[in-house]
């Protein structure tokens, strides 16, 4: 009993120190390679450790590393499951030992080999009662055969131990992979909708402005305000749910255009911080974003086309040595009078 619930200790320790890179690397953004090798050399390690602490019944020695290698290739497929596999192998073969070729064919290469093949049609319907069932498979495939072959000591008895330790450290690694990842996920939308606009998906203002203060360059930079024309006639004529969904649009449309960073300032305005040589490309550039526009059809939920979307633009430069606001309000001065000229202007 003490060996099988070392075996589950592995087992749990190793799904916290999983979750702890993870939701580290979710906090300091570390590179998706340095997350999969510490995945990967976490995995190996359990492995190791369940190698050595072995649950002893009836004279049969058997441990329950099927499962974490089971997991990492239904969970990650063959990305991380061949190293941890190949890693393991080598690293067996440094232990002397009876049985050692069977012992890694049934325990690690045919789960692996099996999982690999039916794994996203298992994923697309992954429920408890699946895996259970799954896990049934694995195991008759692995620890039942492979404990008919080398143990003259097989009873009912030890049969059903190892089958239902094998069963509820599955299903525990599972609940517990399940819930990790469904708080990781929830992590991810709350810091996505704290740096970015509900509506559009754009980078909200306090977001942008940090972002515009990250980036440095050597480059001319210039500061575009943008602002859509006569926004309340649309909300008046097609309804405020059309109105959101032109500035859905809006926004889908103005990402596509540059590189630029792009952002919500609020309301039917818009902010964007770009690159150019000189003033006259920045010009240039906001003039055939205009152009661009006048050939973008914005649809209705009805499919009625809303006619002459247009934008007006106030453009100034970045002062490097002053808060970017300050640039921001000088764009903005120049939104004001792009709109006095008639709308469906650029103001430098």
């Amino acid at each position: 009993m003490e060996s099988l619930l070392a075996n589950f200790s592995i087992l749990l320790f190793m799904h916290l120190c999983i979750q702890s890179v993870y939701y580290i690397a979710f906090q300091k953004r570390w590179p998706d390679q340095v997350v999969e090798v510490a995945h990967v050399l976490i995995v190996v390690i359990g492995i190791f450790f369940l190698y050595q602490l072995p649950v002893v019944l009836n004279n049969y020695w058997f441990d329950l590393r099927t499962i974490p290698m089971v997991i990492l290739i239904l969970y990650h497929g063959s990305r991380l499951g061949v190293p941890v596999l190949i890693i393991v192998t080598l690293a067996r073969f440094a232990f002397p030992g009876e049985f050692i070729m069977l012992e890694l064919l049934f325990t690690l290469f045919i789960p692996t080999v099996v999982t690999l093949l039916i794994r996203e049609r298992l994923f697309r319907n992954l429920t408890y009662l699946n895996l259970f069932l799954y896990f049934i498979g694995i195991w008759l495939i692995s620890d039942a055969i492979i404990g008919y072959i080398i143990s003259d000591s097989v009873t009912i008895y030890s049969y059903f131990i190892r089958f239902l330790s094998f069963q509820l450290s599955a299903l525990i690694m599972y609940f517990f992979i399940q819930t990790s990842t469904r708080n990781l996920e929830m992590s991810e939308q709350l810091r996505f909708y704290a740096e970015h606009d509900s509506l559009t998906g754009l980078l909200n203002l306090r977001s942008f402005l940090r972002k515009a203060r990250e980036h440095e360059s050597h480059v001319l930079k210039v500061v575009a305000m943008l602002d859509l024309d006569f926004f309340k006639q649309i909300n008046d004529t097609y309804g405020h749910l059309n109105g959101d969904r032109v500035l859905a649009d809006f926004a889908a449309f103005l990402s596509e255009q540059d590189d630029w960073l792009v952002g919500r300032y609020g309301g039917e305005e818009f902010i964007v911080i770009l690159e150019a040589a000189t003033k006259e490309e920045a010009y240039d550039r906001m003039k055939t974003l205009q152009r661009s526009l006048s050939k973008q059809q914005f649809i209705t939920e009805m499919g009625e086309e809303i006619q002459n979307v247009s934008v007006s633009i106030g453009l100034a430069e970045l002062d490097q040595q002053n808060p970017l606001m300050t640039s921001v309000e000088r764009a903005d001065k120049c939104l004001y009078k792009a709109k006095k000229n008639g709308r469906n202007q650029v103001c430098f």
